[in-house]
């Protein structure tokens, strides 16, 4: 990439659907040369075709963000144009009592939700460090509290947390900012309708909308003088 020299680029793993896809879709908006990354290439493909046919400037990367090797190809195809603004939405779950999980469940939820955050942040470092650049990590709101099912989930969500905390400290000389935002009940095609039923359960009873997260993501991975936070944005679920 050798023409990015002014315009602002933004990496966004999970590009290819929900939160992520939404922040791909404003950013070209905004004017961002957006990199699109994800396993399934036919999503990230689509949504760069929609970003360019509207006037966008987007590409597709596949990449699973466990495959350290694969991401650093992706940090020498940025070459020395640098990132402005990395945003990890890549993750996976599923429900499990933790009596029944296995060695390998454990071991998939915990690789691509923690070891895949650490992955994307270490190899793109040069290049966030070219542009003084900003990392926003999305985490599920479930970091914080008990998630009955879901302990290998919430034990990978914490751990991102206390990655992003170090990190922020680490490279806040190199004028990195490091940032998570925890969305809680998101109307995407992941959310399961046995979570949907949870509304009732939210302060504000209802399900938060992607463009909702992603108004919190631009503005943690946009304030300059803000890092190592967490933004929840769950509609008031983590104050019950």
């Amino acid at each position: 990439m050798t023409d990015g020299a002014r315009t602002p680029i933004a990496v966004i793993a999970g590009g290819g659907s929900g939160i992520g896809r939404g922040c791909a879709l404003r950013l070209a908006g905004m004017g961002y040369r957006v990199v699109l990354v994800g396993r399934t290439a036919a999503r990230i493909d689509a949504a760069a075709a929609e970003i360019s046919a509207a006037g966008g400037i987007a590409s597709a990367f596949q990449a699973d963000v466990r495959d350290w090797d694969r991401l650093a190809e992706l940090a020498a195809l940025l070459g020395d144009a640098g990132i402005d603004l990395l945003i990890n939405s890549a993750g996976g779950q599923f429900a499990k009592p933790s009596a029944d999980l296995t060695r390998d469940g454990w071991q998939s939820v915990v690789d691509v939700n923690l070891s895949g955050s650490f992955f994307l942040c270490r190899q793109l470092l040069p290049a966030l460090r070219r542009r003084r650049g900003s990392v926003v990590l999305i985490v599920a709101n479930m970091w914080r509290r008990p998630a009955p099912n879901l302990a290998h989930s919430a034990a990978a969500r914490a751990g991102v947390v206390n990655l992003m905390h170090t990190l922020a400290l680490e490279w806040a000389p190199y004028g990195i900012r490091v940032n998570a935002v925890a969305p809680g009940l998101t109307d995407t095609p992941a959310l399961l309708d046995q979570y949907r039923a949870l509304k009732d359960a939210v302060p504000l009873k209802r399900i938060g909308t992607v463009d909702e997260v992603v108004d919190a993501i631009l503005f943690m991975g946009r304030s300059p003088y803000i890092t190592g936070e967490v933004l929840s944005i769950d509609g008031g679920l983590h104050l019950t």
